[in-house]
């Protein structure tokens, strides 16, 4: 955390951070959405008695796969950059704060 009083990051540094966090997290949570939604199709497969084909982790697992890096892609940029978002606020009312 800055110092009481002294200037925080300018509104272009805060904006490229903020633009390099949204796209790595952005290629992050498809993977890891996809990885989720496969282990999840794999769930659903047993629960339903599906066997998959020779070599394929689940039945219908591009389904599954493509839902879950759809919500991946979405979610953890989105709750990323809201707790930077968080943070910066807290900052700058710390560095205005002249208690």
């Amino acid at each position: 955390m800055a110092e009481v009083g002294a200037p925080g990051p300018t509104s272009e540094d805060r904006t490229g951070r903020n633009i390099g966090v949204g796209c790595f997290t952005l290629f992050i949570g498809t993977v890891s959405g996809a990885m989720s939604g496969v282990g999840i199709g794999k769930l659903m497969g047993f629960f339903n008695r599906c066997t998959p084909e020779p070599g394929l982790p689940a039945c219908e697992w591009w389904v599954y796969a493509g839902w879950g890096a759809a919500i991946g892609a979405v979610t953890l940029p989105v709750f990323t950059l809201w707790r930077l978002k968080r943070r910066d606020q807290a900052e700058d009312a710390a560095s205005t704060y002249r208690g």
